[in-house]
């Protein structure tokens, strides 16, 4: 069996597991779960027999205005395969489990998407901001950040000697 089809055939078996909903994308195949089953569908996915995804090659948030999205790009070690998870996250309490257990190196990508969308990653191990100061109101990347008017910005600023 081909390295795609065997993929493929992983895939919808983990897909009714967790029940999510797979469908392909320019070539990749792109799995859809609740956050509630992240955990059990990277686990699962990198440990693929034939066709492991066991590299982590990024992580980010998306803002949906419904809903917010953390998407995991995997690829492997040993082949061509190449799958994106998206886990469907609460805009209201954004809260999915950490994946640092899994794999190291989703330490900085998880606080990164933290600071920019304000989701909580629970059992990571040192979640805080990594960009932005600590007092830093707000989540910038969320479609709901407000900023300055345009007219506002575009005063210039000018410090007096008495302040």
């Amino acid at each position: 069996m081909e390295n795609k089809e065997l993929l493929r055939k992983h895939v919808e078996e983990l897909t009714a597991r967790v029940d999510g909903q797979v469908e392909e994308i320019l070539g990749t195949l792109v799995l859809t779960v609740k956050a509630s089953y992240i955990t059990e569908t990277l686990t699962a996915a990198k440990n693929f027999e034939e066709t492991p995804c066991d590299f982590l090659h990024d992580l980010g948030g998306v803002d949906r205005e419904d809903h917010l999205e953390v998407v995991y790009q995997l690829t492997s070690w040993r082949g061509p395969q190449k799958l994106r998870v998206k886990a469907i996250v609460d805009r209201d309490t954004p809260v999915i489990e950490s994946v640092t257990r899994i794999w190291k190196g989703a330490n900085f990508l998880e606080r990164e998407a933290y600071d920019m969308f304000g989701i909580q990653f629970n059992g990571h191990p040192n979640l805080k901001r990594i960009y932005l100061w600590d007092d830093f109101e707000g989540f910038p990347l969320r479609k709901d950040y407000v900023t300055e008017p345009a007219e506002v910005r575009n005063i210039m600023r000018v410090r007096r000697e008495d302040e």
